[in-house]
């Protein structure tokens, strides 16, 4: 069992089908979603496409944006990984989902793989001891330029080496356009973590607008979409919004919205992948970034 400092770290959810053999773990695909506020991975097989295992460790970290913050992230997965005899096989392929609001998103016609890193300062500020990234996210014509700790990076890649790194942005996109309409009415979603929301709207399969935005009270949901459907003069009371994330009931950021939005839904699960019966529909539900990041590679 993991321990950080006088905190004992557990999954609170272990799913493992009983189809999984090590010795085949060569023909897996393995995802791993980090959030602040957890860990989680799951494992594909990738010849009968069926998601066997999924795993999640809760983590208590203050702080993601400092070196303090970094730091504190490398000590907390490391002895996860040295625990968890999953995470040390050697997979066909493997994908991290790096999730925070620290990115920007560029118009590929604007965008220069040289100047990655002046895009995401000159939009996000200059963090020490980070590595600047990019991915084409091609429903969205633009590239999302986005940054991990370089210690965090060093130790995925000591127990995956062919480790390929992916931001939110890039499989909540992708699900997004794949679900949507192509008629001329406005397709809005929005996906809440633990301390912010991320925004997506298209039109004719045009991205119109993604963003994230920082939550400090239920109330603030509203104001956001308002303030997004407006600048496209967009009339929220006859849109209809997808909802989606790690929810374990209906959050009072619905509850308020009811009012003042067309109708609400929640975000569909790809349809494209099996999944062990362990894998019950919420927890599908709950983790529909990391399921769909395999459809990135």
């Amino acid at each position: 069992m993991p321990e950080i400092g006088n905190n004992t770290v557990k999954a609170d959810i272990d799913l493992v089908d009983e189809t999984f053999d090590v010795s085949q773990s060569g023909s897996y695909h393995l995802s791993i979603q980090i959030e602040p506020d957890k860990f989680s991975y799951c494992v594909f097989n990738t010849v009968i496409n069926k998601y066997i295992v999924l795993r999640s460790y809760p983590l208590f970290i203050k702080d993601t944006k400092s070196v303090t913050g970094h730091l504190s992230l490398f000590n907390a997965y490391f002895p996860i990984f040295e625990n968890d005899n999953l995470l040390s096989l050697s997979y066909k392929s493997s994908s991290l989902l790096w999730v925070s609001p620290r990115y920007t998103l560029v118009p590929e016609q604007l965008f220069d793989p040289m100047e990655a890193d002046l895009y995401l300062t000159f939009n996000q500020g200059t963090v020490a001891d980070e590595y600047i990234l990019h991915r084409y996210i091609r429903p969205a014509r633009s590239y999302c330029v986005f940054s991990c700790p370089e210690e965090l990076m060093n130790l995925m890649q000591t127990y995956q080496p062919r480790i390929r790194f992916f931001h939110q942005s890039e499989p909540f996109i992708e699900s997004f356009f794949a679900g949507s309409s192509t008629t001329d009415e406005v397709n809005m979603a929005i996906y809440y973590y633990q301390h912010w929301l991320d925004v997506v709207m298209s039109k004719n399969e045009k991205l119109l607008f993604y963003n994230s935005f920082q939550i400090n009270a239920p109330a603030d949901s509203f104001y956001y979409l308002l303030g997004v459907t407006n600048l496209f003069d967009v009339v929220l009371l006859s849109t209809k919004l997808k909802y989606a994330g790690n929810l374990k009931q209906m959050p009072p950021e619905i509850e308020i919205l009811k009012g003042y939005v067309g109708s609400i839904v929640d975000f569909e699960q790809s349809g494209a992948f099996t999944y062990s019966h362990y894998i019950a529909e919420p927890f599908r539900r709950n983790f529909i970034h990391l399921f769909n990041l395999y459809g990135c590679e």
